[in-house]
């Protein structure tokens, strides 16, 4: 394969990368591409070529910046952990562990992975909810971080004596049918929705007690529902909707923007806009088959 020929593949694997969403991927191949014109000898255009690459290469740079500060999340303070763990707690408060395990699951619905999986961590000392901890570290593993994530666990607890055998080999089942559900999902072609910035900083909410919305015509509800505030972290709020409402907990989908929500606080009530960043059926606890809905404020006066 000649060199023309070898840089118009690598810029083709580069464009894959790109579509796929890999973007750090991308830029390597990029950078590669780039090594190799600069290499090259009495090249037409050489040039010409340099700059457009280098040009692509300062898009994908901002590309990935920008998606590095979305990921970038506050840091959840003990206070709304502590409500947390009694939002969470299974129905016998003296099972050992029980609210911690319901911090991490809660902490990991507000995107704080890293957080959620030392709380885990913790969990794996206490042998009656040591496979449910462990069932929950790969499945946000898969979610949050990929397979490597989940792989890399299940390497380390090979050599665990905490586990069985029996254990290792179920949860290496389990992490192969979590890892091609989610294949399954993102081969529906079906882009994820992107999260719209929101116009306030952390400090600009006031402590909110319930919020009020209209909800889609798919609801059924052509009044505005009262849904009561669980716990709130700056512009993030949770709410729980009751199993007994599920037309309600239906029409709150992931990526959603809501419009014309009013705001309770003790100070007075306020209007904005929020964006669905996640529903999720809970599992387990007195909550078990009710749905925990994070909102995030977009909009507030």
């Amino acid at each position: 394969m000649n060199a023309k020929s070898k840089i118009v593949n690598m810029l083709k694997e580069a464009e894959l990368y790109r579509q796929q969403g890999l973007l750090e991927e991308t830029l390597q191949q990029y950078r590669k591409v780039e090594k190799n014109i600069r290499s090259l000898k009495n090249v037409k255009n050489k040039d010409s070529l340099l700059n457009k690459v280098h040009g692509t290469i300062e898009m994908v740079e901002k590309e990935l910046q920008c998606f590095l500060e979305e990921q970038e999340l506050p840091e959840v303070s003990e206070e709304a952990r502590k409500v947390m763990r009694t939002m969470f707690s299974l129905d016998d408060p003296e099972v050992k562990g029980s609210s911690l395990l319901g911090e991490a699951i809660a902490l990991a619905g507000f995107g704080q992975y890293h957080a959620a999986i030392e709380a885990f961590e913790r969990l794996l000392d206490l042998e009656h909810l040591r496979m449910d901890a462990a069932k929950k570290m790969i499945a946000y593993g898969l979610e949050y971080k990929g397979e490597k994530e989940a792989l890399h666990m299940l390497q380390r607890w090979e050599s665990d004596n905490r586990f069985s055998m029996e254990d290792r080999n179920f949860l290496v089942k389990y992490m192969q049918e979590q890892a091609r559900a989610a294949k399954a999902e993102n081969q529906t072609g079906t882009a994820p929705p992107r999260e719209p910035e929101s116009e306030l900083r952390e400090s600009d909410v006031c402590d909110i007690s319930a919020i009020r919305l209209k909800l889609p015509k798919e609801a059924g509800e052509d009044e505005k529902i009262k849904l009561n505030v669980n716990f709130q972290h700056g512009t993030r709020l949770n709410v729980v909707v009751p199993r007994n409402k599920p037309d309600i907990a239906r029409a709150l989908q992931t990526g959603k923007t809501v419009p014309g929500v009013v705001f309770s606080s003790p100070i007075g009530s306020y209007s904005g806009t929020v964006y669905i960043q996640l529903n999720r059926t809970i599992d387990f606890g007195p909550h078990k088959g009710d749905a925990s809905v994070n909102f995030k404020i977009l909009t507030f006066s």
